[in-house]
């Protein structure tokens, strides 16, 4: 098992992190969804927040600790909570397979494959926005070779400016794109 994201010196080692990397997305993805129906049970009446609580290397949490202080912000703050938690697995799970991908590639000689994928360039355009603001911002070349598509999403021009707006489900199609990709490499 790799230690460090540095640690790439091979096609294997590439596979191996992009795996591992969308593992952690999905296990992450459990667990919020667990979460959130226990958080709905514990708000039914049919669970109790005193009874999940964890011991982890940095020390206790307690889901009653954590709700206590969300209802004490409200509402809209336990929504933002989600929202900026799939936000962050989104940008990382995709944004860092496509970047590790591309970073290999280049450093291996082996960038002009993995330009030729008929996915590649929507890929770029996502991941750039994702590691802007979530908006997508064209650069010229970007306006000059829209719209890119993949499985029935397509970015053209008249997005500049606007939030993206991606299901997961395309996300993890990509990096399972990427893995095949780098599976298929030398």
């Amino acid at each position: 098992m790799l230690k460090r994201l540095s640690d790439i010196y091979n096609q294997a080692d590439l596979v191996d992190v992009l795996k591992t990397l969308r593992a952690a997305a999905v296990y992450d993805l459990f667990g919020q969804i667990l979460l959130h129906n226990f958080y709905k049970d514990v708000a039914a009446g049919n669970a109790d927040a005193n009874t999940l609580i964890a011991e982890l290397p940095e020390g206790k949490v307690s889901l009653k600790e954590f709700t206590d202080g969300i209802n004490r912000l409200g509402v809209k703050a336990l929504v933002e909570t989600k929202r900026n938690a799939n936000r962050a697995l989104t940008r990382n799970l995709f944004k860092e397979s496509f970047r590790i991908t591309e970073a290999y590639c280049r450093s291996s000689s082996q960038l002009p494959a993995f330009k030729a994928n008929e996915w590649f360039e929507f890929s770029r355009v996502i991941a750039n926005s994702l590691s802007h603001n979530f908006r997508l911002e064209f650069r010229p070349y970007d306006i000059s070779i829209l719209p890119v598509s993949y499985k029935g999403v397509t970015v053209d021009s008249s997005l500049n400016g606007k939030p993206i707006s991606m299901k997961l489900e395309i996300l993890i199609n990509l990096v399972d794109e990427l893995i095949g990709f780098a599976e298929s490499i030398h």
